[in-house]
């Protein structure tokens, strides 16, 4: 038997047990801090691209520490 390996894109990840409410907020809370670091470089250079991504990375980041404060 081989494993497979899978590289997972933040497109590949949308579907996850998250019902539609928790995943327009969590992309609302991503498109907010998008924004914000486009404004943090006073709207010059980067890319939207740049912005979502590392946005979506710090959202993750987030709920991560907030789902182990639960746990704990």
């Amino acid at each position: 038997m081989t494993r497979e390996t899978v590289q997972a894109t933040p497109k590949s990840c949308d579907h996850l047990a998250l019902p539609g409410a928790a995943r327009q907020n969590i992309q609302e809370l991503i498109a907010a801090r998008a924004f914000e670091l486009w404004l943090e470089r006073a709207f010059r250079n980067g890319s939207p691209q740049e912005d979502w991504l590392r946005a979506q990375r710090e959202v993750a980041a987030a709920a991560r520490r907030t789902s182990r404060e639960v746990v704990q």
